[in-house]
């Protein structure tokens, strides 16, 4: 096992206009569990391969333990990867496939019967040890390549979004089951997803990036409570933050009939007077009567049994916005309703409207 860092690393493909990953600087604990997410095209994936080796590498230096390994052979890096297909033979039962690499590598007979066995056994597949894929559901093919990686005692894990292939049910099991053998093992893992619920319920700290840069590193909740941005805002939670334009005015934010207070810090650390005020779903209340507030309606209830949103239609200052609201399940209101909603103090979010950086508290 041992920590890996990417240091300055830089990617640039042939005829592209920018980097597809730009200048990263990342440094992942031995036996953590490191999740890269961020939208199609931010990077994640190049910078997998990377560090898989099967990508090359512009500018920089990454290291494995206190190896540098950037231009390293990826067979020589001792690294397991799981890719999103799961890429197992088919002609070969469970047990072959398990085993192949290592037979490849000669290592003795007896060895592979051990190791195979014993990562059968943590991943529920030793009644299925001789059968071929082609007899297995989606969960244990996925459990047999999670085996493959296992058996090789790597000092690091790469996982290329290994649960798109499932449906939602068994992505939300397997992903438990991946945390929990994780944890166990004790292994170096670097996990990529575009799923930010994968990413926050997942990852040990999770590595946000758009456009080939490193927008956040931290601790979920850290990203869920204090976004470093308006990207970070709006892209991390289910649903996202919502981000309303505002306008500072003396010491207060206005947004349409409403006045946020702010401290002599932000309003220092503003570049204009422009201010993107984020309110999570869940921090928006009903405005008492006389009390400034949104004026919204409905268009859409989306009731999830323990949890229910409401999609509404916002009136700012004569700019229609959508907001996103969660409403009380036991009392979900009809579609055309009118709501008058005001965030509750101490719940909003500040950031530059022109820089889209967070604003210090």
């Amino acid at each position: 096992m041992a920590d890996v860092v990417f240091d300055n690393v830089t990617r640039i493909y042939a005829g592209a206009e920018t980097p597809a990953v730009d200048a990263l600087e990342l440094e992942i604990a031995d036996g953590e569990l490191v999740v890269l997410v961020g939208p199609s095209g931010c990077g994640k994936s190049t910078t997998l391969r990377m560090l898989a080796g099967l990508e090359g590498v512009d500018g920089g230096e990454i290291r494995i333990g206190s190896h540098d390994v950037t231009h390293v052979r990826p067979k020589d890096r001792d690294i397991a990867m799981v890719f999103q297909e799961y890429a197992l033979y088919p002609h070969m039962t469970v047990e072959q496939n398990i085993g192949f690499h290592l037979k490849i590598a000669k290592v003795p007979r007896t060895e592979i019967a051990r190791r195979v066995t014993e990562a059968a056994r943590m991943l529920d597949l030793t009644p299925y040890l001789q059968r071929k894929p082609g007899k297995l559901s989606g969960g244990q093919r996925q459990r047999v390549a999670m085996g493959r990686a296992i058996v090789r005692e790597p000092q690091v894990f790469l996982m290329d979004e290994p649960l798109s292939n499932l449906d939602a049910k068994l992505r939300v099991q397997t992903r438990t089951e991946i945390a929990a053998l994780q944890r166990r093992l004790g292994v170096t893992t670097v996990y990529v997803t575009h799923d930010q619920v994968e990413a926050m319920t997942l990852g040990d700290r999770v590595a946000v990036l758009d456009h080939g840069v490193l927008q956040q590193f931290d601790r979920p909740r850290a990203i869920f409570d204090r976004p470093a941005n308006t990207f970070v805002a709006g892209f991390m939670g289910s649903p996202p933050m919502n981000l309303l334009g505002g306008r500072l005015e003396g010491e207060d934010v206005r947004v349409a009939e409403l006045t946020l207070p702010t401290t002599r810090a932000q309003r220092e650390a503003l570049t204009s007077d422009e201010v993107t005020v984020g309110v999570r779903t869940d921090a928006f209340v009903p405005a008492a009567d006389g009390e400034a507030a949104l004026n919204s309606i409905i268009e859409l209830v989306e009731d999830l049994g323990s949890d229910a949103y409401a999609y509404c239609m916002t009136d700012l200052g004569g700019a229609a916005r959508h907001l996103a609201v969660r409403v009380d399940p036991d009392e979900v209101p009809d579609r055309g309703a009118k709501l008058r909603l005001r965030p509750r103090p101490g719940a909003v979010h500040l950031f530059d409207g022109r820089t889209g950086d967070r604003l210090p508290d």
